[in-house]
């Protein structure tokens, strides 16, 4: 106990009580958003139940991770690395399917989204890779060890189809190898091979309803019934709202089921409904304190490992909360991308508190703050 107690006293506590918020801001939103479909599932709180379960395991299996210092992991990489490869082949082969996409893995009453997981495991994955380099990433022979190690579950995980967690893995990478001394003009040659390819991936790689959600990005009324229905519900709720928002329980929007997936991909339209303008803007500044404590995190350890973790994790979390929120306003493409401790999703949640845990985890021992194991 007094170990706990000892370690608790050096936890940051800024991250904490932003990641408190947020959990509760997405209980209150997630409970409001599903109202109105009560009669669908098996009870009135069933949503908020499951997502508090989620958020309660999350946040045990954190505190207890707490007591062993981060740098076991590096002991089994591989077994990480393996263990994702293998939850990545079973949705492929025994997984279920759902709105056009096989992700998930059914464990009795619940659901498991090996791609959520994912992230974290590749952070920790490629943080071990590249720390054992610190000389940096400036030949393309150098970045051999990279791609085939981003390469596999990249490519499982954008053949479910999952193109939103596949670019998420682009910008884990890319923020990581910048941390530690990619050179720029490789970057360069990169993106100008992108642009050239761009025609290639429109015509090859791209499916139909993707090609037409980037259609919509620029002019949704092109299919207002289907693809550009989102973003224009979307628009449509954030701007009835206001300053002050219409009121918990009051959206038009979410209660009436003209905004699609409110509770998932679309809760923040939910938030600028029902809260306004003054409520996005908090939970906007909400996530800039958990982005910056991240950011901070990774400055202030003096270990390699961990700082790389630390901006794997800022990496994911900052993409996901630009792509999502500029997708509810109709600035991005709709990805599927969810809204990091908001999003109703328990493997998604469970995967955020657990980075959570870790950025903890690194943060009290910084300085070399070991404790007895």
């Amino acid at each position: 106990m007094h170990k706990i107690l000892k370690i608790f006293k050096k936890l940051d506590w800024s991250l904490f009580l932003s990641i408190i918020g947020l959990a509760v801001i997405s209980l209150l939103i997630i409970g409001s958003a599903t109202h109105a479909n009560i009669s669908h599932v098996e009870g009135q709180f069933d949503f908020i139940i499951k997502q508090g379960a989620f958020l309660l395991l999350g946040i045990i299996t954190s505190i207890f991770m707490l007591k062993y210092d981060f740098h076991i992991l590096e002991k089994y990489i591989k077994s990480i690395y393996i263990l994702n490869i293998i939850l990545l082949l079973i949705v492929k082969f025994a997984g279920t399917s759902a709105l056009g996409a096989q992700r998930w893995i059914q464990i009795g009453p619940f659901t498991l989204q090996p791609s959520e997981f994912a992230k974290l495991f590749m952070i920790i994955c490629l943080a071990k890779l590249l720390a054992k380099h610190p000389e940096g990433f400036h030949t393309w022979k150098s970045l051999i060890p990279v791609i085939a190690l981003m390469g596999i579950p990249f490519i499982l995980v954008l053949i479910q189809p999952d193109l939103g967690t596949s670019l998420v893995f682009g910008a884990i990478t890319f923020g990581m190898l910048y941390a530690c001394g990619f050179d720029m003009k490789m970057f360069k040659q990169i993106l100008g091979g992108f642009i050239v390819s761009l025609p290639a991936i429109w015509f090859f790689l791209l499916h139909d309803y993707q090609k037409m959600r980037i259609k919509v990005l620029f002019d949704p009324d092109l299919d207002p019934f289907g693809s550009g229905y989102h973003v224009i519900q979307s628009k449509i709720a954030i701007g009835s709202g206001g300053f002050f928002g219409k009121g918990l329980f009051e959206g038009t929007q979410s209660q009436l089921n003209f905004l699609p997936e409110n509770h998932t991909d679309f809760i923040f339209s939910v938030v600028g409904e029902e809260l306004g303008f003054i409520g996005a803007i908090f939970l906007l500044f909400l996530y800039f304190l958990i982005l910056y404590r991240a950011l901070i995190i990774s400055h202030s350890t003096h270990d390699r490992f961990g700082s790389l973790i630390a901006v794997g994790i800022f990496s994911m979390w900052l993409f996901q909360v630009f792509i999502n929120v500029g997708m509810t306003l109709g600035i991005m493409p709709v990805t599927g991308i969810p809204l990091p401790f908001m999003s109703y999703g328990g493997s998604a949640l469970l995967m955020n508190i657990l980075c959570v845990g870790l950025l903890m985890n690194i943060f009290i021992r910084r300085k070399k703050l070991l404790f007895d194991e």
